[in-house]
């Protein structure tokens, strides 16, 4: 029975690294390939300072550009309103630090992970400023989305977001 355990190990690790299974091998590192490669969706709801709660869908596709960027498209959806579509484009600065540009955003988007997490920050409009909070979870499927919008250093309004990939969750730590 061992030699024939240990005559599979090869064979269930070469599943593993090509990616043969849903669940996440240790420790998961949020990279933009990590979080955000292939197709998700998200659910939540932003919350405006004094405003009901608006829930809201995204619709998300990404990918690893040949110039080493990553391009994330999505298409929002707020209730009662038209969709609308922008557009992130992310470079790696160095390890865990990133920049990008986001369509929607009124000017540069800074970004750095630490393991699971990933802390965005960028001006939203004028004087505005969200901050992201994103966690990806173990079974590399799922990433819990935490904003909150301040303007001047107050909190003026808050998100909350379940995003969820389509396809397998990454099988080891992946990397951008």
């Amino acid at each position: 029975m061992i030699r024939k355990t240990a005559a599979l190990l090869p064979f269930a690790l070469a599943a593993l690294v090509a990616g043969g299974s849903s669940f996440a091998a240790g420790p998961v590192e949020f990279t933009p390939n990590a979080g955000f490669a292939g197709e998700s969706e998200g659910n939540g709801s932003l919350q405006l300072l004094l405003g009901k709660p608006r829930p809201f869908h995204v619709q998300s596709r990404g990918s690893e550009q040949a110039d080493g960027t990553f391009r994330l498209e999505q298409t929002i959806s707020f209730e009662g309103e038209p969709a609308r579509e922008r557009v992130w484009v992310i470079s790696t600065v160095s390890p865990n630090r990133y920049s990008a540009s986001l369509s929607d955003a009124a000017g540069p988007v800074t970004g750095t992970t630490s393991g699971p997490h990933l802390s965005l920050r960028y001006r939203v409009k004028g004087p505005l400023v969200m901050h992201q909070e994103l966690e990806l979870m173990p079974d590399g499927k799922t990433i819990d989305n935490v904003g909150t919008i301040t303007l001047l250093g107050i909190a003026v309004g808050h998100l909350r977001e379940t995003i969820t990939h389509s396809g397998p969750g990454i099988t080891a730590k992946a990397s951008f």
